[in-house]
This record gives structure tokens, sequence and C-alpha cells, in this order.
């Protein structure tokens, strides 16, 4: 069966039903498994970008791409690869959990910018323009080895700790809208929620399986 956007910008789709038509899609399903993957299928229809993928960290620091959507083979997959822990250095790990930055990378200038979500002084959430700086080389030269002349990353935060990536990779040169910005927001809030109830639904099937297992010994 022919997948069927659910997400139109052209047609101005608004925040509220983005929100409800993402929030729906997660709710109908409680397989961890599945939420990620149709939630990055709506998001690479959302954005109109070649790839958007999930990225999750292991307990090393290390991580990997778990889901992904790509549009026409533009951009080659990296579902399943493994990357080292080098690859998101500490202090990039860190505006990520403490102000929930999302980044925006424009190859062609070797820009960088961030649109920082939390106000760290009063916490309040907030909506600034992205300020740009300029990105290292090695990165740049990471991304175009990929094929990428923009990306977008919003941090994906499980009990304080980061729990992976939501990312956007183009083929071409991108300007990101502030629009696409909050919506690429509400995704990974989103998805922190989806993981939460995940965690508690296998906690409550082990403890399940832990007293069958115990009333079939005492029988």
């Amino acid at each position: 069966m022919k997948y069927t956007p659910p997400l139109d910008l052209e047609k101005g789709t608004t925040q509220e039903s983005l929100l409800r038509q993402i929030t729906k899609s997660i709710r109908q399903s409680l397989e961890l498994d599945e939420i990620i993957s149709t939630a990055t299928t709506e998001v690479r229809f959302l954005l109109g970008t070649d790839r958007v993928m999930i990225y999750q960290f292991h307990d090393d620091g290390s991580g990997q791409v778990i889901a992904e959507a790509i549009h026409e083979d533009r951009l080659p997959s990296l579902l399943g690869l493994n990357f080292p822990a080098d690859d998101i250095p500490p202090h990039a790990r860190e505006m990520f959990i403490k102000s929930r930055v999302r980044s925006v990378v424009n190859v062609d200038e070797g820009k960088i910018g961030q649109s920082p979500v939390i106000d760290l002084k009063t916490g309040e959430t907030i909506y600034e323009d992205i300020n740009y700086r300029s990105v290292d080389p090695c990165h740049i030269e990471y991304l175009k080895a990929m094929g990428v002349k923009s990306s977008v990353v919003a941090p994906i935060i499980h009990q304080y700790q980061l729990w992976g990536l939501l990312v956007s990779h183009h083929s071409q040169r991108r300007e990101i809208s502030k629009y696409e910005l909050e919506a690429m927001q509400m995704v990974v809030e989103q998805l922190s929620v989806a993981i939460a109830h995940s965690h508690l639904l296998t906690q409550a099937r082990t403890k399940a399986q832990r007293e069958a297992t115990i009333i079939g010994v005492t029988h």
C-alpha cells in the first residue's frame, strides 16, 4: 500500500495540527521500533529533505543509526551503521543536553548555526534566530563525504540524558525555517514521551513474565 504523506506545509498546516497528527501516529503503537520508524518517515515528508534518520547513543558514547527515511536514493543509506564517540565531541553533547540546542549546517558556506530552545538563565522556552559561526573544516569534509550540503540536528532527551538525535540531511543547499525548527522540536518532545512509555511497558512486561515464572514454579 502506498504511503500517503500525513503532513503538508504547502497547504498551511498549523503547528497545532502537525503536533496532533504526529502524536496520533506515535500513539497508534506501543512498540518503540515502530514509533521511531513512523516518526522518521513523517519528518522526512514534513521537511522535504533527502534523508532523515534517528541516531541512538550507546552507553560508551558511540552511536548507531536505528531508523532512516530516504528520498529517491539521493543520499546513501546509513541505517545500522555505528559511529565512534568522538564524532560528537563532549561540548556538543553538553549543549544538546543543557539548552536543547538545535544545530543547522550550511556546507557550502562552511557555517553552523545554533538555535537554543531553553534559556539557561531563566529556564524559559525561547525561539530565536539562528546564530551562525564557522564550523570545523573536518566536520564539513565529513558531511561532504556523505554527500550532504545542509543538515539539521535536534536532540532526543530521556531522563535528562542525551538518548539520541533526530537528523535531517539534504544533498543541496537549503534554508531551514523557524517553523520547521519548531516542528522538529515538537517531534523530539513526542519521541521523548514515547521512549519513556516504552521503558515503562518493558518494565511491566518483565514483571509479568517474572510473576508468571514464579507461579509456574509454585504449581
